[in-house]
């Protein structure tokens, strides 16, 4: 196939591709709308000869779409994601195009350099050094945080990366390897420890205060506790929007600890940390991170870049990276070249890399910074209103609301609790929220989770958990969904009156 026959097969295809998606998007939003579309037949069968050409490919297009999660609804409020915005889904297209790959610049010179400036750009936010700080995209933020672990290892123990543990452990002053991190931290961080060979022994649960924060005082007795036991501690993950009740642990204060230990602070703000970047000066104090050695932030979370856009935030450059993880395989890498930007694929623990930083620099182009500051500060406010919404709601004949705690960055979590909550046991109230989300989403025109976390008072029954992000969602959304909940009580009882007592677990 010559070149014009390539490039009119790919108009013809785009052009198609435009009426169906913006179609897509457009039946997406309406407000009748399923969140969870029913799945009917679904071919999934591959072509053993001939392919089906187009018109075969637009009807599966069409079936994909028709039969997709619908994430551009305002009612989607599942996972901490929404749609992705408009000039996104070019940018995500415009990465297939090029089809580059960022593990050495002359693979991608355009792809490496708009990753150096955005990464700089963030790392500035961050209120990072702008003499040496930098960063990199992975595929999500828990390759992210798993590579500020492997640094912080490798730097504290640089021995491991030739001997690795065997050799280590063989000699006379080997202390084990420890990291901390909070009771309510991501799982990618144990999951880390596990990759790094550190072990989940070795990984310590720090307890958090009532609010969910992670508990300096309690990081620095356990600190101080495992050097005395014969532990090398070296790590410590605080975070920046906790996965569940979206806390920000101390970060100042576990920077104290951090610095009389002399031990590695990164901050995981793969949910929470735009927040970070983007708040006013008034609300900074809440969210600074500028302490941290390394710093985790997910665009494609509170930002509404498509999926997936991770970057990790060096406060030294990348220098630690190549020097913890570089192997220099010289069929690749061929260095000699004075340029920081040459050879990035040596920082990391893979090969093969997408440019993901064009799809967050062609968004923050379109949008301007002010952008991202307005649409964070709404989902804010919007998380304070519906906190306030569900304090001052009316009981209903069947129960009432409740507040699990104040929001702290953009999740909301609450009970809808039957009966009197004075006279209704705790494991009922759990039992109500998990009861309720499961016939909600059922019927297909919301998309709710609910969680729970332990306490230092214990554990707390089950809660409705709902991350606000997407510009979409309004008031008159959330009040909409509270209605729903509470119809959908009574839709319960009127089926079984005992059934919120009953164990749903």
């Amino acid at each position: 196939m010559d070149s014009c026959k390539v490039a009119d097969e790919l108009e013809e295809l785009l052009r198609e591709a435009s009426q169906v998606f913006s179609d897509y998007v457009r039946s997406s939003r309406d407000p009748q709308a399923l969140v969870i579309p029913r799945i009917d037949k679904l071919d999934l069968n591959i072509p053993e000869k001939d392919g089906m050409g187009a018109a075969g490919v637009w009807d599966d297009i069409q079936t994909i779409c028709g039969a997709a999660t619908n994430t551009w609804s305002e009612r989607f409020l599942y996972k901490l994601y929404a749609s992705p915005t408009p000039i996104g889904v070019v940018g995500e297209a415009l990465v297939g195009l090029l089809n580059n790959n960022a593990h050495v610049f002359q693979a991608s010179p355009i792809g490496a350099l708009i990753e150096d400036k955005v990464g700089r750009q963030l790392a500035e936010l961050a209120k990072f050094p702008v003499d040496t700080a930098a960063g990199l995209t992975f595929p999500g933020g828990s390759y992210s945080n798993m590579h500020a672990l492997m640094v912080a290892r490798n730097r504290r123990f640089p021995e491991l990366k030739r001997g690795g543990f065997t050799g280590a452990m063989a000699g006379s002053e080997w202390r084990r390897p420890m990291i901390f991190t909070s009771a309510h931290a991501h799982y990618s961080i144990e999951k880390a420890a596990v990759a790094a060979g550190i072990g989940l022994d070795n990984v310590v649960s720090v307890p958090t205060d009532a609010a969910g924060r992670m508990d300096s005082r309690a990081l620095r007795a356990l600190v101080e506790q495992a050097v005395a036991d014969g532990g090398a501690p070296f790590f410590v993950n605080a975070t920046a929007g906790t996965t569940v009740l979206g806390a920000f642990d101390p970060i100042d204060e576990i920077a104290v600890v951090c610095a009389d230990h002399g031990l590695w602070l990164h901050v995981d703000g793969s949910w929470g940390g735009p927040l970070a970047l983007f708040s006013s000066d008034e609300e900074l104090g809440r969210y600074r991170v500028d302490r941290a050695d390394s710093f985790t932030v997910n665009p494609h979370k509170l930002m509404g870049v498509p999926l997936q856009c991770s970057f990790l935030l060096m406060r030294d450059g990348l220098n630690p990276m190549r020097e913890a993880l570089g192997l220099g395989a010289s069929y690749l890498f061929h260095g000699g070249s004075p340029n920081v930007l040459d050879d990035v694929g040596d920082a990391t623990m893979g090969c093969g890399r997408r440019p993901d930083a064009i799809k967050l620099w062609l968004a923050w182009r379109y949008h301007g910074t002010l952008y991202y500051q307005r649409r964070l500060a709404a989902a804010r406010r919007l998380a304070l209103d519906f906190a306030d919404m569900i304090s001052e709601r009316p009981p209903t004949a069947l129960g009432c609301w409740r507040l699990v705690a104040a929001p702290q960055s953009t999740c909301v979590c609450f009970w809808f609790v039957p009966g009197q909550p004075n006279l209704v046991p705790l494991p009922a109230w759990g039992n109500a929220t998990r009861l309720l989300c499961a016939r909600l989403n059922s019927l297909g025109h919301v998309l709710v989770d609910y969680a729970t976390v332990d306490l230092p008072a214990g554990p707390l029954p089950t809660f409705f958990r709902l991350p606000l992000n997407s510009p979409h969602v309004t008031k008159e959304t959330l009040a909409s969904i509270l209605a729903a909940v509470e119809q959908t009580a009574q839709a319960l009882v009127d089926e079984d009156p005992r059934c919120f007592l009953m164990d749903s677990s």
